[in-house]
């Protein structure tokens, strides 16, 4: 640091033609501003500054170097003003793991309209399924839903979602409508390959939690195909409601055991850093936004 300001203050006096002028420039006295100009000469092992008592002269070393420092605190400005901006101002590319469901149904009107928004930015959206490690896969960030659990990561809550027990009324008129969580055992359940036990559905409801083991014939790891063979009488499935809203608008899907939910919650998740970049703050206070009154809200 003291190489630095050494450096700046050799700058300074050049450019103010005295040690006066720039000691006042730089907020210290006159006798510390020849000093360090001094310092840099007696380091460097050369006369920069040919000082008389009327002014000071650059010598040819102190001319080259001179400009040679010029070139550098121009860089070293623009280098700031470079990260500043970037603070404020999204710019370069943003990456981000998304859900493939959540994200098609619901992620990519928001992220067209803040592309818009900020068209220096280059989002490049990759969707999975899979938990993604952010920092080694290079990721700026992740959409998340469900429990969170890597505590090095900083979270921002987006919106909640009950996973529920949706069925086609062609379905129930055929199987009968379950009354209680221990009535799934008879019924055919479309499995969702990603759960951690796909066969174990776990419920809040009145009387607390429960778990029910159930069976089914089909098996995906897509949530989509699994609510489009709900609504063609397949069987039941349990999943969030974001990927059955429409559905359940439209009367192709009907709520079982309404009282008994799984509630999760959507996340954005990001490094821990001590400046969060612009792109990942504004994009992260936009769904934020976007998803105060989430879509699905009415079927809840």
């Amino acid at each position: 640091m003291s190489r630095l300001f050494e450096m700046e203050t050799f700058l300074v006096v050049v450019e103010a033609g005295s040690f006066t002028a720039a000691a006042d420039r730089l907020g210290v006295t006159k006798s510390y501003a020849s000093k360090l100009v001094a310092r840099l000469e007696d380091r460097l092992g050369a006369r920069l500054l040919q000082r008389t008592t009327r002014q000071l002269k650059l010598t040819e070393v102190g001319r080259s170097y001179y400009e040679r420092c010029s070139e550098a605190m121009r860089a070293l400005s623009e280098a700031e003003a470079e990260a500043t901006e970037l603070q404020t101002s999204p710019q370069g590319r943003l990456r981000i793991s998304l859900p493939s469901a959540f994200a098609i149904r619901h992620l990519a009107g928001p992220i067209a309209e803040f592309k818009t928004r900020y068209p220096a930015l280059t989002i490049e959206a990759v969707l999975l399924d899979r938990k993604v490690d952010i920092l080694a896969e290079g990721f700026d960030l992740a959409v998340r839903i469900g429990d969170l659990q890597d505590s090095s990561l900083i979270a921002r809550k987006l919106a909640s979602v009950d996973r529920a027990i949706c069925a086609s009324p062609s379905y129930l008129l055929r199987r009968g409508t379950p009354q209680k969580p221990a009535d799934l055992i008879e019924h055919d359940c479309l499995l969702y390959a990603y759960h951690a036990v796909p066969t174990t559905w776990r419920f809040h409801g009145p009387s607390g939690e429960t778990t029910v083991e159930v069976s089914g014939h089909m098996v995906s790891n897509h949530g989509e195909l699994l609510v489009e063979a709900a609504c063609q009488g397949l069987g039941l499935v349990f999943c969030p409601l974001f990927l059955t809203a429409h559905e359940l608008r439209a009367g192709r899907l009907l709520r079982v055991l309404p009282a008994w939910r799984a509630p999760l919650a959507i996340s954005a998740v990001f490094p821990n850093a001590r400046h969060i970049p612009a792109k990942v703050r504004l994009f992260v206070d936009f769904l934020v936004s976007h998803f105060a009154h989430p879509c699905w809200a009415d079927c809840d």
